[in-house]
């Protein structure tokens, strides 16, 4: 499948020289990667000048200036046909300009009738037919997706025209080109400048393009200049104001323009730039210098509602108590606009902008309000040097600035439309404070620094990168944050380097933080590793539970995310300088640092609940702070060993389907002493019968014997003696007949534990194999282990304690044994109790086969059709996990730290299981639990 980049540009050289006829259908599907041997099998159909590709795109060639003419008879045509038989696109060529039609209900929108100088620009229509599926923005942001579209296109025009600008000098000059013709296309249109000033002086321009290069330095050089300096002499670019803000002032190289790149400014010119909307526009334009998002436009911005979900709980909830406090009494609305002027939002991490964009208009907003109430309006007081940002990306700088440039701009407006309170635009100010660098390595106080009297908050969306892809600069990055701080920073995921920068921030300054992460953060073996260090002098005082991302495209729809907001702990607040979050005081102002204050209320949000608690802890559940260590055996008195299952690093060659299983017998029967059942988390849970060569050492030479067992093992070898392989595996090349990691096999039964298990399941499904069995990798094994435990695995408690601190895969559990088997705090059993747990698990076996005929387990355990004997059988066993329990302090431990529900019968329980740390977790039972 074509990349959207790929595709773009396959459609451009499309278009550059499109071929005749029915030919040029072809050579769409072959541009959008549909599949070669479809393309081959139309060319007979397609000599006739038209062409049917079924249920996917219906084609024709017509006389030119007829593309409109014969598409719309082709939409009547098929709007007459059954759905099912309805090609998806729909598709006219009259030589000059293409008519086509997307027939799925999905998108309601007009059909696309352009030139062919417009088709990459508007080329999605065409993705289905390459395997993508379309994303059609919602109308109110249609105007930035069209917007991107025609900058995007003169961007690669100018680019096109000045192949040798290579060097990061020339990518820095061309992104702050496109800057200014931005702001200039902006402001012809919203009032800044006089309507369509910038666009009329372009037109006056050659037509081939020739001079519009010195055309523009000059312009760019008079909107530098102040009035007083500037040039009597009258040229096109004359009636352009004064800018200033920094915007023109840098000295750069010029690009080379031509023809091609003087019509598509003017295209872009013809376009409403009124319509804009500063929140996203700035991340939009990102796609303008990466083709690769280009399909996916609008997806690759952090939304404002996700944006709202870290400013509200960390600033605009409290300016928004301050305000209605302060009612209509003016010295409470004084203060609270002298506090607007005093805050400071601080984005380490800020992209083209987004969230300092929105929280400078939910501030100006607010300040409106104020005024309203005051009936004194005024000049506001809130400027763009309140807000900060720092970020590595050249371009996405440019767009943050002139993001805020925007939002500004539409501020003012708004305040003049409201109060009649008229605000110079123009000179611009500076646009906050964006540093370009990497923020790793820049220390974040040199960016914001300290400032007597200022209220700053830090916020962000950082990029989330698991350590398995972590670029060589990633991996730098981590060890000049982590190195020395955090033993195995190796585990961590590459968001957590801004948490653990916003910690040293936080207690130099007092500011509390608030970031968008990827949730492997607060689970699995990433807590032990980084919250300590984080917990470290601060508290968690809020967050949102893991919520998917909504608004990715439909590759990257399993990003999970969570939110973490973190502060000082209450008892050091009185020490922080700079601290202005915890207290609202009389007056509806925050108290000074120099105070006592209450501690910060704790929230917590779950979707669309939100709960006010006094802890949360790294798991993000409330009431306990516990972080549970990996520990390399059982803690418990009473659990056997849980080890990883076999690893056969083989190429394949030591697995084999049923088919090739019954192949192998059919032709040797000896060989099958030397095979044997294999399972991993998909066989275990859908039943798919797979098998492997289980060889002993003292049985090569007799499984060499069987040709296809000694071909196989030549493979194994070759695969592990290539270049590329590790070196373990170079060193087991000599040794094929085994599997490279192998843990062993059972004598009598193994107890199998799948590693992944949907997150909607109530209960883990496990299982009890016999000793032919074999694990793979993706499962863990209790190897002629004691049945009880089956039953312990089985309950609901334990499902609870792997939701609570297991890792996961997107958001379905992860089971780990180091992490979750072997520090689950189960109490001594008294025989007794083992035999009856050991008789429910019997129980449930007995409800699975009774009831599972034709299911696989995965499929029993689906819970809206889980049968009622099996799920009763379930219930049962937890009601006697329930008296293993005791007080119920594990259990509700459980509970807390999953955030799950508990089950009916235990909804009651209370306290919580208590654990001492020395080093590693040192889990004692401090809740009177004995031996029953």
């Amino acid at each position: 499948m074509l990349t959207p980049g790929e595709i773009y540009s396959n459609l451009d050289d499309l278009a550059a020289e499109p071929p005749a006829g029915s030919a040029f259908g072809l050579a769409l599907m072959e541009a959008v990667g549909a599949p070669r041997a479809t393309i081959t099998k139309l060319r007979d159909a397609a000599k006739g000048g038209a062409f049917t590709w079924a249920r996917m795109l219906r084609f024709e060639t017509c006389e030119p200036g007829m593309a409109d003419a014969a598409l719309d008879r082709m939409r009547a045509e098929v709007e007459a046909s059954p759905k099912g038989r309805r090609p998806r696109i729909l598709l006219a060529y009259d030589g000059e300009r293409i008519s086509a039609y997307d027939t799925s209900p999905r998108f309601d929108e007009e059909p696309l009738r352009v030139g062919l100088d417009m088709l990459s620009l508007e080329g999605d229509v065409f993705f289905p037919l390459g395997g993508h599926e379309r994303y059609i923005p919602k109308k109110e942001r249609m105007a930035d997706v069209r917007a991107t579209r025609f900058i995007s296109r003169f961007h690669d025009a100018v680019r096109d025209a000045n192949p040798a600008w290579t060097r990061e000098a020339d990518r820095h000059a061309l992104n702050i080109f496109m800057a200014r013709v931005l702001f200039c296309l902006f402001s012809d249109d919203v009032g800044i400048f006089e309507k369509d000033v910038f666009e009329t002086a372009v037109r006056l321009s050659n037509v081939d393009g020739s001079d519009l290069s010195d055309f523009l330095q000059n312009a760019f050089q008079h909107m530098n200049t102040p009035p007083g300096s500037r040039s009597s002499e009258t040229r096109p670019w004359s009636r352009l104001k004064y800018v200033n803000g920094s915007l023109f002032e840098e000295d750069l190289a010029m690009p080379a323009l031509d023809g091609r790149c003087r019509k598509l400014l003017l295209d872009c010119a013809g376009l409403n730039w009124k319509l804009i909307n500063p929140d996203i526009f700035g991340s939009m334009l990102q796609a303008v210098v990466d083709v690769e998002k280009r399909g996916e436009l609008g997806m690759h911005y952090t939304s404002p509602s996700n944006i709202m979900k870290v400013l509200e709980p960390i600033l605009l909830d409290q300016l928004h108590t301050e305000l209605e406090r302060a009612g209509a009494i003016k010295g409470r609305l004084n203060a609270f606009l002298q506090r607007l002027g005093r805050i400071r939002v601080f984005d380490p991490a800020c992209g083209s902008g987004n969230f300092l964009i929105l929280a400078y208009k939910e501030m100006r907003a607010l300040e409106i309000e104020a005024m309203r109430r005051l009936a004194a309006p005024r000049l506001s007081g809130i400027t763009l040097r309140q807000f900060f940002g720092i970020e590595i990306d050249d371009f996405a700088c440019q767009a943050a600035r002139l993001g805020l440039w925007i939002a500004k701009y539409q501020c003012d407006q708004q305040l003049e439309l409201d109060l009649g309170q008229r605000t110079d635009f123009l000179p611009l100010q500076k646009a906050g404070v964006i540093e370009r660098g990497n923020a790793a390595e820049v220390d974040w106080l040199d960016v914001c620094p300290p400032e007597d009297g200022a209220e700053t908050v830090v916020v962000g969306n950082p990029q989330f990168r698991g350590s398995s892809y972590w670029s060589p600069g990633q991996k730098a990055d981590m060890a000049r944050v982590f190195k020395g701080r955090v033993r195995n920073w190796g585990n961590l995921d590459y968001v957590s380097l801004w948490f653990a920068k916003a910690r040293d921030y936080a207690l130099a300054t007092g500011a509390p933080f608030a970031f968008v992460s990827t949730n492997s953060i607060v689970q699995g073996v990433q807590v032990p590793e980084l919250w300590p260090h984080l917990m470290d002098g601060l508290e968690i005082r809020f967050a949102h539970r893991s919520f998917k991302w909504s608004n990715l495209a439909a590759h990257n729809a399993g990003v999970t995310c969570v939110i973490v907001g973190m502060g000082l702990k209450a008892e050091r607040t009185e020490a922080a300088p700079d601290r202005r979050y915890d207290l609202i005081d009389d007056l509806g102002s925050l108290g000074s640092a120099s105070r006592s204050v209450a501690p910060p209320r704790k929230r917590l949000f779950d979707g669309d609940t939100v709960r006010d608690v006094e802890v949360i802890g790294p798991y993000l559940a409330p009431g306990t702070t516990v972080i549970v260590a990996k520990a390399s055996k059982p803690l418990a008195p009473d659990l056997e060993p849980m080890v990883f299952g076999n690893k056969p690093t083989d190429g394949g060659n030591l697995l084999l389907d049923r088919n090739e299983r019954d192949a192998l017998l059919s032709a040797h029967p000896e060989a099958g002493r030397f095979l044997r059942r294999l399972y991993g988390s998909q066989e275990l849970m859908k039943g798919i019968e797979r098998y492997c060569l289980w060889v002993g050492d003292d049985e090569v030479d007799g499984a060499k014997a069987i040709p296809e067992i000694a071909r196989r093992f030549e493979a194994v070898t070759r695969d592990r003696s290539q270049e590329k392989a590790s070196d373990i595996s170079k060193a087991f090349a000599d040794r094929p007949h085994r599997f490279l990691q192998r843990a062993g096999a059972a004598t009598s039964h193994t107890i199998m534990v799948p590693r992944v298990s949907s997150l909607n399941r109530i209960w883990l499904p496990v299982d009890v194999m016999d000793a032919d069995a074999i694990t793979h990798d993706r499962l863990f094994g209790i190897f002629d282990g004691a049945i009880w435990q089956a039953g312990v695995l089985s309950s609901r408690l334990h499902r609870l304690w792997l939701e609570g601190v297991g890792g996961r895969l997107k958001e379905d559990p992860s089971y780990v044994n180091t992490l979750v088997w072997n520090t689950f705090p189960l109490p001594s059993l008294s025989e007794r109790r083992k035999a009856d747990l050991e008789e429910h698990w019997w129980a449930i076996d007995l409800a699975r086969k009774e009831a599972g005929f034709g299911q696989s387990l995965g499929e029993l355990y689906v819970p809206a059709t889980m049968p009622g004997a099996l799920r009763c059988a379930h219930e049962e066993l937890d009601a006697t996990m329930e008296t293993t329990d005791g007080s119920g302090c594990l259990h509700s431990l459980a509970v807390s730290l999953s955030g799950l529900p508990a089950v009916d019968h235990a909804a009651a329980r209370s306290g919580w299981l208590k654990y001492i740390w020395s080093g590693v977790l040192q889990p004692r039972l401090e809740c009177g639990l004995t031996a029953l």
